[in-house]
């Protein structure tokens, strides 16, 4: 069994004492998350690994990476893995997080299961699978065919029934089909969405997808923008031994 810490959508500023939405101070609120489940160096949740599924700055500042990689380094004790969002389309992204990015065709062991990253960066909010990418992870898992997978990216691939679905993948469909294909892959998260929405995908069969939480506020899940009263946060994933894959939500 492993369990990942995974985490999403910190928005950091280059100020840590600036709040954004909901007057929650992101740079705080990931702080305090990291301390929950890692005060003193304790491995409080018990997880194998970090994994966290993009926007991790909020105004493209280099600062914003640097303040990441200094909580990261402060707090954790196991590796951390992530992957790019919207908002980390910026030079900075790559320069700070290329070594610890899950790229595609370049997934991670993690005993019995191998993690992957799609990049669905596109234009503006909006995001876009690239046909390349998916073939890169599909090569990967055929390396890799005793394993169990797991998919990260950083869009929803369904819709939310809320106004972030104006900021959704724009060509879902071709994800969908390409998962029809891939009966190794046991479990996908996201971020995006800033609310643990669930879904299952597939036809012949069902691969459990689970939204995370945002490190810092929280949208409404309804059709015109909102921030939601519900507090930071992030999700324990378990990845069973069976290949089964389930979530447990932790909150400030």
């Amino acid at each position: 069994m492993i369990r990942l810490l995974h985490l999403s959508d910190c928005h950091l500023f280059a100020e840590v004492n600036r709040s954004g939405y909901g007057q929650v101070n992101p740079f705080s609120s990931l702080k305090s998350l990291l301390k929950r489940a890692f005060a003193n160096q304790v491995n409080h949740f018990g997880v194998d690994a970090i994994v966290v599924t993009g926007d991790i700055s909020g105004d493209n500042s280099a600062q914003s990476y640097h303040h990441f990689l200094s909580l990261l380094a402060r707090y954790s004790p196991v590796p951390f893995f992530v992957i790019p969002g919207n908002h980390d389309d910026n030079p900075y992204y790559q320069e700070y997080l290329g070594d610890v990015t899950l790229a595609p065709g370049k997934s991670v062991a993690l005993r019995n299961w191998q993690i992957h990253g799609l990049d669905t960066r596109g234009k503006g909010a909006s995001g876009q699978v690239c046909s390349q990418q998916l073939a890169s992870i599909s090569d990967d898992i055929t390396q890799h065919s005793s394993a169990f997978h797991l998919l990260c990216l950083h869009h929803h691939i369904r819709p939310s029934n809320s106004w972030m679905d104006k900021h959704a993948l724009v060509n879902p469909s071709d994800l969908l089909h390409w998962l029809n294909t891939q009966r190794l892959i046991r479990g996908i998260i996201h971020g995006h969405v800033h609310y643990p929405i669930f879904d299952e995908l597939g036809e012949e069969h069902k691969v459990p997808v689970f939204g995370a939480p945002s490190t810092c506020w929280q949208w409404a899940m309804t059709s015109d923008f909102g921030v939601s009263e519900l507090t930071p946060g992030g999700q324990i994933i378990t990845l069973h031994d069976t290949g089964a894959v389930t979530r447990h939500i932790e909150r400030l």
